[in-house]
């Protein structure tokens, strides 16, 4: 169908760029008819729908159907829903979910040379939460020269049933890209000081999962609507906002260019205000040097779960107790539960992981 809209298109009416949804499989949908269901996917995003074909009698198809969306706004919610085909009646609901294309985009925008990444190289892992529809981890990965998600959802409102997709971006002629809405709508994703340093010059990247607030300040009446903010140098990074929860559950992967090691990392929770300006709620600084000290040691195939350190709290570091650095799934990684200063109560706990830059100078 052809667009209404006059053809000297405004910048700001034109998308940002094209998300393409593989919907592959259906994984033990629930019966609507006797035996079994006609199912197909409905996939909703403002007012685009598209629609997968009908395969009859199977609870476990696969469509290995592309879906294109025209994306305007990165926060808009993409809906999945699974219905059973009905000839005479109106057909019968089997589940829905949402897609947080967000860690899909945010990775598309970082600026290294994908080009000399290995093929099958995961860029950025996600983990299921309340938060999110998924089934279990996904991962972002670099695969024959793009950037793809592959993820397993578990459909809501439905006794059983999960869908298995995969997104896919494309920058479309005519399309704006998603570097100038950055400026405008995310302020987690790296800005124009990170996109002009060159690979050689940084020593790595240093993934920070922030995982949850514990007993956070209250900022309105009864709770606050907490994200949390990252800061190093002039990287800026912002996560989401969980509202109505003083322990929001965040399990947002947030990732900083490590140019100076000694530069030091800031945390900062705030209450989100539509109206007004945004409540802090406590800070915390994350001491990396003691992780960035063992990741120079160049230990490789440890027992997994093996304890390489422990940093106990001081008066110099945020910590709420022992952090210790272990060695995990092939990774050193460090979790950590950070005090939050400058406030009545609160902590964060998080989780630092080390990423090297092929060309990079390391540590």
């Amino acid at each position: 169908m052809k667009s209404s809209k006059p053809f000297s298109q405004t910048m700001e009416d034109k998308p940002l760029g094209i998300l393409r949804v593989h919907v592959k499989r259906g994984i033990n949908l629930a019966i609507r008819d006797s035996t079994s269901s006609d199912p197909y996917v409905v996939v909703t995003l403002g007012n685009q729908k598209l629609k997968t074909r009908v395969i009859n009698s199977n609870c476990n198809p696969v469509w290995n159907e592309q879906l294109t969306l025209s994306i305007k706004d990165v926060n808009d919610p993409i809906r999945l829903t699974v219905y059973d085909k009905d000839r005479f009646s109106g057909d019968d609901k089997m589940g829905d979910a949402e897609i947080d294309m967000r860690p899909f985009l945010e990775a598309h925008q970082m600026e290294l040379d994908f080009q000399k990444l290995p093929n099958g190289c995961a860029i950025k892992r996600i983990r299921p939460g309340r938060t999110n529809c998924l089934a279990e981890e996904s991962s972002i990965t670099w695969s024959n020269g793009k950037i793809k998600q592959d993820m397993i959802l578990r459909l809501r409102n439905v006794e059983c049933g999960e869908l298995e997709i995969m997104l896919e971006w494309t920058d479309g002629p005519g399309c704006k890209g998603l570097g100038r809405e950055e400026k405008k709508q995310r302020n987690f994703v790296w800005r124009e000081q990170r996109k002009r340093l060159k690979m050689e010059e940084l020593a790595g990247l240093l993934r920070i999962r922030v995982k949850k607030g514990i007993n956070l300040a209250r900022r309105d009446s009864l709770s606050s609507d907490p994200f949390v903010v990252i800061t190093m140098g002039t990287q800026k990074l912002k996560g989401r906002t969980v509202e109505n929860n003083c322990n929001p559950e965040w399990n947002e992967e947030l990732t900083l260019a490590l140019k100076h090691p000694n530069e030091p990392v800031t945390l900062i929770v705030y209450d989100k205000d539509t109206f007004t300006s945004h409540d802090k709620m406590g800070d915390a600084k994350i001491d990396i040097k003691p992780f960035l000290e063992v990741h120079k040691l160049g230990l490789q195939e440890l027992p997994d779960g093996t304890v390489i350190k422990r940093v106990l709290p001081t008066k110099e570091n945020c910590l709420s107790e022992e952090s210790r650095i272990v060695y995990h799934n092939g990774k050193i990684v460090q979790d950590m539960i950070l005090v939050l200063r400058n406030v009545e109560c609160g902590e964060v706990e998080i989780q630092l992981e080390w990423i090297e830059i092929p060309g990079g100078r390391g540590l």
